[in-house]
């Protein structure tokens, strides 16, 4: 599962408390969930963009931190690798159970 997010002003990611507690249950259980985050530079401009891949272990420090958090991918809008971010999802571990 990913959650998709996009960030136009500030660094904050928008995450409810539902969501940040579907991603700790699903890393509790072992399960993979991903947040993926096209954060808009203060320039405003799309172009200067950068899709950020982040794992569901990192829910907390991601609501706290936003994207100053470092992400476990991270892609320039316009050189996104799709390739390599579906290699990031794909080779997740599966669910424990």
């Amino acid at each position: 599962m990913v959650e998709l997010k996009v960030v136009k002003r500030g660094r904050k990611v928008t995450l409810s408390p539902h969501q940040v507690a579907f991603h700790l249950k699903h890393s509790d259980l072992g399960c993979p969930t991903f947040v993926l985050v096209q954060y808009v530079p203060p320039s405003g401009f799309v172009r200067d963009s950068e899709l950020l891949l982040y794992a569901n272990h990192q829910i907390m420090e991601l609501k706290r931190l936003g994207v100053g958090l470092e992400p476990i991918g991270r892609w320039a809008w316009g050189g996104v690798m799709w390739e390599m971010l579906r290699h990031q999802l794909l080779t997740a571990p599966m669910c424990s159970q």
